[in-house]
């Protein structure tokens, strides 16, 4: 037991301080390649934080359980907005760049595009291999709007190529932070006689999603909303791509029919909640920080009640 809390601890070490180095590239980054932040969190920042559970959802496909990362990327988008963003935002109003809800919108679209590939029960591998597609298209389109070497500044913005390294080292710091926090808080729990039921609805539900917590988190106290809604959108964008892309494309994956009828119409509702109020006012404010937590805090009542089996 005293091995397990040596671990917690020196995770919730790696978690804030590696938070901390990551927020800070990303912000260095952004203004060594004269681009904005919230663009550096769009794709960089949800890169490094989300490129674990791609790597799981991976396996998990090759061995046979796809049908987990379905589950995996719609539960974690909406946990990513619900949750995430519901908490930073009831910390400090997250006011963002005006076009941030054009992303915000397109992260509608591709959610709304798979769950019309989940109408028939099946997400196959040409369903999983045209979700890729559109993620790399997605890059070459803010590539090339964006991020063109013509446009990189000539000194006095540091070195961004070292500073991006910098942002994925300390993203991993924070996704080895964040599985040695859960892996020893479940172990603690079990200890304890926590029930199962509410190991996996907190520590694990909620783990898989810590690094994007951490980091959204963060970038809030250090007053960079544009990284910390950046990435959330970003993060929710390469779930439903190459999360579920992947792992369809290994395997097709059999659709659960209530994240069909329940996770994603919610997510939807969150995300389209989301766009409207990034499109209309710029900024996500506490009143819609307490509407996503009141969605959140339904789906955990759901869940628990069993009203819905998922």
């Amino acid at each position: 037991m005293i091995v397990e809390i040596i671990l917690f601890a020196v995770g919730l070490v790696l978690l804030i301080k590696g938070s901390d180095y990551f927020v800070e590239a990303a912000s260095r980054v952004a203004k060594g390649f004269g681009v904005s932040e919230f663009i550096i969190a769009l794709v960089l920042a949800s890169i490094a934080t989300t490129l674990p559970e791609v790597t799981v959802s991976a396996i998990s496909s090759y061995q046979g359980n796809p049908d987990i990362a379905l589950g995996n990327a719609i539960g974690s988008a909406l946990a990513n907005i619900a949750l995430i963003l519901g908490v930073s935002a009831l910390l400090r109003p997250l006011s963002v760049e005006k076009t941030a809800w054009k992303n915000s919108l397109f992260m509608v679209g591709v959610t709304a595009y798979a769950g019309l590939l989940m109408y028939d029960g099946t997400i196959g591998r040409l369903d999983g291999l045209s979700l890729i597609l559109i993620y790399f298209g997605f890059l070459y389109y803010l590539y090339r709007k964006h991020m063109t070497l013509e446009e990189l500044p000539e000194g006095g913005r540091g070195n961004p190529r070292r500073d991006a390294l910098i942002m994925l080292a300390s993203g991993l710091v924070v996704v080895t932070g964040a599985k040695l926090v859960v892996d020893s808080a479940v172990t603690i729990a079990r200890a304890y006689g926590v029930p199962e039921v509410v190991i996996g609805l907190t520590m694990v539900s909620i783990g898989t999603s810590l690094p994007e917590f951490t980091n959204s988190l963060m970038a809030t106290i250090k007053r960079l909303p544009n990284i910390s809604v950046g990435n959330i959108i970003g993060a929710n964008i390469l779930d439903v791509l190459m999360v579920i892309g992947i792992a369809s494309l290994i395997n097709p994956i059999r659709v659960d029919a209530t994240v069909f009828t329940f996770t994603l119409p919610l997510t939807l509702l969150v995300m389209g909640l989301l766009t409207a109020v990034l499109r209309l006012t710029g900024r996500i404010d506490r009143v819609t920080a307490g509407v996503f937590l009141a969605v959140y805090a339904y789906f955990l009542y759901v869940y628990t009640t069993g009203a819905v089996n998922l």
